[in-house]
């Protein structure tokens, strides 16, 4: 008599990858949306006092997702990688470009207008070292670990650089929503239902595009990731260039930026 055949045994919850993906967006979404939701509905200002450290603590949501994902699935095997300096230099650079192309040409193309605002803006938070720990903590350091230290490889094992970027970049901008809605942040001085938040909205995809280059071509890692981000932060600090036509140049600049470290990675990928 033939013994009949037993049904596999279902996998436990979040063994698959798509089941990790899925708790890491949920645990990044109730990180960061339900703090942001209270202060939203509790009207506070979250550029000051109480409601600022909410609000950075709840920018945290994307990097402490990580955490927990790490330390729930600690046992997956991770192949170990080398990080090279000018991997992180590169993304430094390739982060403030944008900002800076914007704010140049907007500026008539004056940097002298640009640098005495760069050296009072500094000057008004502390100095140098106040400038880099705001730029570097306020978003890089919050959110790289969980972007693209966390789902960013995870996604470039099932998908290619492009794909990778559109996914995530569209996360990426996704999470960003609320802010449009919390009065004391850039965003919501943009406006939802404007030219300027499309703009940014888009610029999320080739965006993830240049970090992936500088993470994975150049081998930055993730504090090339971290680095490309505070890059663009501080630049855009340092050299603002407010506005629908300032978000416009800078998602034109981005997209020229993407489509030339594309360019060089097919170039890579034929001469090797």
């Amino acid at each position: 008599m033939p013994i009949p055949e037993t049904a596999a045994e279902p996998r436990p919850a979040g063994t698959t990858p798509s089941g990790r993906f899925a708790q890491f967006g949920l645990l990044t979404l109730a990180l960061s949306w339900l703090p942001w939701a209270a202060l939203g509905v509790a009207g506070v200002d979250v550029g000051t006092g109480a409601g600022q450290l909410v609000f950075g603590l709840a920018a945290s949501g994307p990097s402490l997702a990580a955490l927990i994902m790490w330390l729930r699935f600690r046992r997956e095997r991770r192949r170990p990688t080398t990080i090279t300096w000018y991997g992180i230099v590169a993304g430094l650079v390739l982060g403030a470009v944008a900002p800076v192309v914007a704010a140049l040409v907007l500026a008539g193309g004056d940097p002298t207008v640009l640098g005495w605002h760069a050296v009072t803006v500094t000057a008004s938070v502390g100095g140098p070292l106040a400038v880099l720990a705001y730029t570097m903590v306020a978003g890089p350091l919050a959110e790289e670990f969980g972007w693209r230290g966390w789902l960013q490889p995870r996604l470039r094992r099932r998908c290619s650089r492009t794909l990778t970027a559109v996914v995530l970049g569209t996360a990426w901008a996704v999470w960003h929503l609320p802010l449009f809605l919390l009065p004391g942040t850039g965003q919501h001085q943009t406006g939802l239902v404007s030219l300027g938040a499309a703009a940014f909205f888009v610029s999320m995809i080739p965006f993830s595009y240049v970090i992936i280059y500088a993470t994975e071509r150049l081998r930055g890692g993730v504090w090339a990731a971290v680095a490309a981000h505070a890059g663009f932060n501080a630049a855009g600090a340092l050299f603002p260039a407010a506005g629908d036509l300032a978000a416009m140049i800078e998602l034109g600049v981005m997209i020229i930026l993407a489509a030339v470290a594309h360019a060089l990675g097919q170039a890579s990928n034929k001469s090797s």
